[in-house]
């Protein structure tokens, strides 16, 4: 999908008119319909205000994601993962691969 066409089906939903929008992101209404009409992109900042407005992310709202919110994880799987990357890290350093002592020999 093409951002004009989101921005489009958003503001429909939200039932806002181009003028609405355009006047939360200061611009002309005409320079919103181009938006929507994708004779020009939105600027960058405007497209971080579209997607806070409409709370999506701005790859939802570019058309380069189907998640429309970005996934929630549990502050355990967050711990987790940050403890498996250092593991990784450690690894690809060649760190603690041979930590652990050596047997006695008899």
């Amino acid at each position: 999908m093409k951002i004009g066409e989101a921005l489009s089906r958003f503001r429909k939903t939200f039932g806002l008119t181009q003028d609405d929008v355009a006047v939360v992101l200061g611009v002309t209404r005409q320079a919103y319909q181009f938006y929507e009409k994708d004779k020009s992109n939105p600027p960058s900042q405007k497209i971080l205000d579209l997607a806070n407005a409409y709370n999506v992310t701005t790859d939802y709202l570019l058309g380069r994601s189907d998640e429309p919110r970005p996934m929630q994880f549990s502050e355990k799987e967050i711990r987790e993962a940050q403890a498996f990357r250092e593991a990784v890290i450690k690894f690809a350093r060649g760190e603690g691969l041979y930590d652990a002592k050596p047997a006695a020999t008899a």
